[in-house]
């Protein structure tokens, strides 16, 4: 009795352990928002933020139970979970099909990508999945960056002048960009209808690229495209920044 006890502990601690593959915060920066990835124990927290200051855990939009997380030797991590968020004004708010799979490729330490994401699995089909049969070369997905590494961004210099972002552009012009579409349109297996995946991609390479910082940039860009008054233009990208790292 005592030994299975001990096996139990042993079993618990493996799996709390084996759940933080978000050892800290990483980030999605989009053209319009950010996306922030958690996990907790059991649980992987995601939600849409303006702030490098997590929100507390009942704030996060959706919520994930991890069931089980796997690394293979090609720096993949794959991750079952299941939804733990109604949907609701349906007859159906848990539906059976609320399991999926995560496909994650390691860049290190400061960077995560989602390369595929398997859903509408029921539970039996997600237990039964056989990941040693997710094979993928590709690298190119929704980019995650982890907390650390946003640090970092935010001392590089920040896109806030025309002059800023006609740099960009030109960068964007250049044929590898062109390339990496091509590549992008092949290759992406996540659901991108609204090409946002794509145009995170492009430019936060271009940024990186040009030693600015990626957070902030895709924002930047729009508001000083925009119409608007210089000053408001300035007062705007001014206060996205304060809100960013209050």
């Amino acid at each position: 009795m005592k030994n299975y006890f001990f096996i139990l502990i042993l079993f618990v601690l493996y799996q709390q352990c084996n759940a933080q593959i978000f050892k800290e915060p990483y980030y999605f920066i989009g053209p319009d928002e950010m996306h922030v990835y958690k996990s907790s124990n059991d649980t992987l927290y995601t939600s849409t933020t303006f702030s490098l200051q997590q929100p507390k855990a009942k704030k996060y939009r959706n919520h994930y139970k991890i069931w089980d997380v796997k690394e293979n030797p090609s720096d993949m991590v794959i991750m079952k979970v299941e939804s733990l968020d109604s949907i609701p004004l349906t007859t159906e708010p848990y539906p059976d099909d609320r399991f999926r799979i995560f496909v994650y490729k390691k860049n290190g330490n400061k960077e995560l990508t989602i390369i595929n994401n398997i859903s509408h699995l029921t539970k039996q089909k997600m237990t039964d999945y056989n990941t040693d049969t997710i094979q993928s070369k590709t690298s190119i997905g929704m980019k995650l960056y982890s907390l650390t590494y946003m640090k970092e961004f935010l001392m590089l210099k920040k896109v806030v002048t025309k002059k800023d972002v006609d740099k960009i552009n030109e960068e964007l012009n250049d044929p590898k960009y062109l390339t990496f579409v091509e590549d992008y349109k092949k290759e992406i297996k996540l659901f991108d209808p609204y090409a946002s995946i794509l145009t995170a991609n492009l430019i936060n390479t271009a940024c990186l690229n040009l030693g600015c910082s990626l957070i902030g940039a895709s924002f930047s860009m729009n508001i000083i495209n925009s119409n608007k008054k210089a000053k408001e233009k300035e007062k705007i990208i001014n206060e996205f920044y304060r809100r960013l790292n209050p």
